[in-house]
């Protein structure tokens, strides 16, 4: 992605900026899970809204949600460090 840099700052942890305008003050964080079904149903069971599982290519599946603010977490089943 053109506007996206990334670096790997642990075994298991990535830190993505990236440049978008439109979210300019608000905050984009994502997750990656293990058990994406696991994770949607302790959010709505804990009294949360996140959205439906939506498929993206090559396996990966994701779910987000938004709070009040703007602020965007999304959950993400199936990343991996090679496509």
């Amino acid at each position: 992605m053109e506007t996206l840099v990334e670096w790997r700052v642990t075994d298991t942890g990535w830190i993505q900026v990236f440049r978008d305008p439109e979210r300019a003050g608000s905050t984009l964080l994502n997750f990656a899970v293990d058990n994406l079904d696991r994770h949607v149903a302790e959010l709505t069971a804990r009294g949360l809204a996140p959205n439906s599982i939506q498929s993206a290519n090559k396996g990966v599946r994701l779910s987000t949600i938004v709070d009040p603010d703007g602020n965007r977490i999304t959950f993400i089943e199936g990343f991996r460090n090679i496509y």
